[in-house]
């Protein structure tokens, strides 16, 4: 056993860690299975899953039994389940009991070492931290004059060496790629963990309904308010995006713009700078969109954004294209 407990040596083969993931998921049997065999795949295994589907059904439940079964893994699957990401991830927080506790969505494919590159971090830096996320295994690297486009009107976005910090306007700039361990602001879902008595103090917020855009930035910004978050580069976790159960883009731009308002209400002070930060950064993304909606002929992207803006501004709050009347 490690000095702090992380790790627990099972015998020679095989070593276990007392930690918990958490699958949120609906709709995507085939790729949930495919992140499962990943996840059973690790080089030190957790000593529970939990998996909250509220999926139509579950062509490959039996199928995920039996990975996790060989590979000695507490399988606790949640089916049916409420839909909304954020209700999900509450629930696998109160169904399980490991710690760390590890939010992975369905579609990722974890690097062999990833969770006990992890447990490393958590290991050498103690009681100071409450969270750490992985790494990219495809980092993006976009060009000099999209990053200098993005910092200009505070958009975040994805870089090597970034800041890490949530802009003004709540959007935050991402590290890509780092040469070492980095004190980040926020996480991204598709990857994150917690100390569990982080869940003494913060909770998903269920009123960001459906797929939860930005509950992954909610949740671990107000966390990095008490206590420090890393990412490592020696975690290695790959996101495939799959695009199953998405709405289409004019309702997407939307919900997105409702969350984003919400989320700035919530989170941002009210006064003149931060407020004027938001419409800025809304600015550089709607003339970031227009780009895109010509070069993909989908106007989705442009009329999402005006319905949305012109909802916020009239005080609209919330939305949930899924939920709505056609």
């Amino acid at each position: 056993m490690a000095s702090n407990g992380t790790l627990l040596a099972v015998d020679d083969d095989v070593r276990r860690a007392p930690s918990a993931f958490v699958i949120a998921t609906r709709n995507r049997p085939d790729e949930l299975l495919a992140t499962v065999r990943s996840l059973a795949a690790q080089t030190v295994l957790p000593a529970e899953l939990c998996i909250v589907d509220s999926s139509d059904d579950t062509p490959t439940r039996a199928e995920i039994e039996s990975v996790c079964a060989a590979a000695g893994i507490k399988l606790d699957y949640h089916h049916p389940a409420p839909r909304g990401l954020t209700v999900q991830r509450n629930i696998g927080i109160d169904r399980t009991t490991g710690d760390p506790i590890f939010f992975i969505d369905d579609d990722v494919r974890l690097a062999p070492d990833c969770h006990e590159q992890v447990l490393a971090v958590y290991e050498a830096w103690g009681d100071r931290i409450g969270g750490v996320r992985a790494s990219p295994m495809r980092p993006a690297r976009p060009a000099l004059v999209t990053r200098l486009y993005r910092r200009l009107f505070g958009i975040g976005g994805w870089w090597p060496e970034a800041s890490g910090k949530v802009r003004p306007g709540f959007y935050a700039e991402g590290v890509s790629e780092s040469a070492g361990v980095r004190r980040i602001e926020y996480f991204n879902g598709w990857f994150m963990s917690f100390r569990r008595e982080v869940f003494d103090y913060e909770r998903f917020d269920e009123a960001l309904s459906g797929y939860g855009y930005k509950e992954d930035i909610d949740l671990s910004y107000r966390v990095s308010r008490r206590y420090t978050l890393l990412q490592t580069p020696a975690a290695r976790c790959d996101h495939l995006k799959s695009g199953r159960s998405r709405m289409s883009s004019h309702q997407l731009q939307r919900m997105n713009l409702a969350n984003q308002f919400y989320l700035h209400r919530k989170l941002m002070p009210q006064d003149a700078f931060h407020k004027a930060a938001l419409w800025w950064a809304l600015l550089g993304l709607f003339i970031l969109n227009l780009g895109k909606a010509v070069q993909t002929r989908d106007p989705g992207l442009v009329t999402g954004m005006i319905v949305g803006a012109w909802e916020q501004a009239r005080g609209r709050g919330l939305v949930d294209p899924a939920r709505e009347r056609p």
